[in-house]
């Protein structure tokens, strides 16, 4: 397939973009590119990549496309609620934008970077599956449940929309961040050799491996359109208490 991946040289879409590449699939990224290309040196040479934003599409940039990976955005609570108009331009709107160009060139495959945060108001002892009530509490959460909705809504006009509602994610990718919580609490220890709790440290986290992450990418990606379209997947390995995580890395 040719595939678009936005924000392919972030966090997750630079980890992905590489899987896709050496499963055989063609590979377009739009992506601001405020980390530079540097992410992408690796496959530089195997991947088309379109300098811009996806609140403006560039011209050209579904042109031959099968499927899109829609990983960009504002990507965490902080910056969401720094700017909560870009954020909603970015994560809401934009996504129907692009959703709705999709139907118009008749690319069907959609598969949205969801969160579990849109979670975040329920209680903290219970396991939740895709079934469970969200109560989305942030301009962050909430700008990403509204982005669900208008997939799953614009389903019936040729669109396959696929959902998938990360954890917060962490472990090693060529753009790095260290404002996820392992990540954070790695840094730390080579750092400054401690660790640093807030609050007790009592907090849930459902973590999942960016590897993980990008195979989820891949499996809903190369499955059949009947068995993915308009469904709603969780991508968790565990959910830890911050005051466990620390442990595990102190150890």
């Amino acid at each position: 397939m040719k595939l678009l991946v936005t924000g392919g040289a972030g966090y997750i879409g630079s980890v992905l973009v590489r899987l896709l590449i050496e499963r055989g699939h063609q590979v377009r990224v739009l992506d601001r590119l405020y980390w530079g290309r540097g992410p992408l040196a690796a496959v530089a040479e195997r991947v088309e990549i379109v300098h811009g934003d996806v609140r403006h599409l560039p011209e050209g940039t579904l042109d031959g496309v099968d499927g899109v990976v829609h990983l960009a955005g504002l990507s965490n609570d902080p910056t969401a609620e720094y700017n909560p108009a870009a954020n909603w331009e970015m994560n809401a709107i934009a996504t129907e934008q692009l959703a709705l160009a999709c139907i118009r060139r008749g690319v069907r495959r959609f598969v949205l970077g969801s969160s579990c945060s849109i979670y975040d108001g329920l209680p903290t002892d219970e396991v939740l599956d895709e079934t469970a009530e969200v109560r989305p509490q942030g301009a962050y959460a909430t700008s990403k449940r509204w982005a669900e909705q208008r997939l799953i809504e614009l389903a019936g006009a040729g669109l396959t929309p696929v959902i998938l509602r990360q954890g917060t994610v962490y472990g090693y990718s060529p753009r790095m961040r260290y404002d996820l919580v392992v990540n954070t609490f790695v840094k730390d220890a080579l750092v400054h050799g401690r660790l640093f709790l807030h609050g007790g440290g009592w907090m849930w986290r459902p973590l999942v491996d960016v590897r993980d992450a990008a195979q989820t990418y891949l499996r809903v990606l190369e499955a059949p359109e009947a068995q993915v379209a308009s469904q709603i997947f969780n991508v968790v390995h565990d959910n830890y208490q911050i005051r466990q995580l620390a442990m595990l890395v102190a150890g």
